[in-house]
């Protein structure tokens, strides 16, 4: 009987060592990875584009043509 205290004590302190170090392993490698269905990255501002509709270059981060307004 006396046996079960620290017994118990050992059992509950590699539980909590192992889920520190499956979180910590999570951590350290960024969690879970997408399988490529990753958004893409914002355009830089600066870098020009010819719109489809009319022509003239305008901004690629722009979610419209400046000179026709259409959606690019």
């Amino acid at each position: 009987m006396m046996l079960f205290g620290p017994v118990l004590l050992l059992l509950v302190l590699v539980v909590v060592i192992g889920v520190g170090v499956v979180f910590g392993l999570r951590a350290a490698f960024g969690g879970r990875k997408s399988g490529g269905n990753a958004p893409e990255p914002p355009a830089a501002a600066g870098v020009l584009l010819n719109c489809p509709h009319c022509g003239e270059e305008t901004e690629a981060a722009s979610p419209q043509c400046r000179h026709c307004g259409k959606e690019l």
